[in-house]
């Protein structure tokens, strides 16, 4: 996703998939609260700009950055409902292998 034309060349946060989320959205603890901020990282073209600014496991960070939920600046292990299993990326859907 290309910059709007009215952004500055290097603020990557206007590419970003969850501009426009409210700040309880980014900032949760929660799986099941920050789930809206997780599915926007799944299409979102600048985590790793992302995660370079906030640099959240040197920041004892909390909320969602660069695709992780991150609780005191470690990566949160993630129970992932079945609601957002259903909305797993194009073509990384779970398939069943027969033997």
């Amino acid at each position: 996703m290309p910059l709007p034309e009215t952004a500055e060349p290097d603020d990557w946060r206007a590419a970003a998939a969850c501009l426009g989320l409210p700040p309880r959205v980014i900032f949760a603890r929660r799986e099941s609260e920050a789930l809206p901020a997780l599915m926007a990282c799944r299409a979102c073209p600048v985590t790793h700009h992302c995660e370079e600014t906030v640099a959240p496991a040197d920041t004892f960070f909390d909320g969602v950055a660069a695709g992780r939920l991150w609780r005191n600046g470690r990566p949160a292990r993630l129970r992932l409902t079945s609601v957002a299993r259903s909305h797993e990326p194009f073509g990384c859907s779970r398939t069943k292998v027969d033997d």
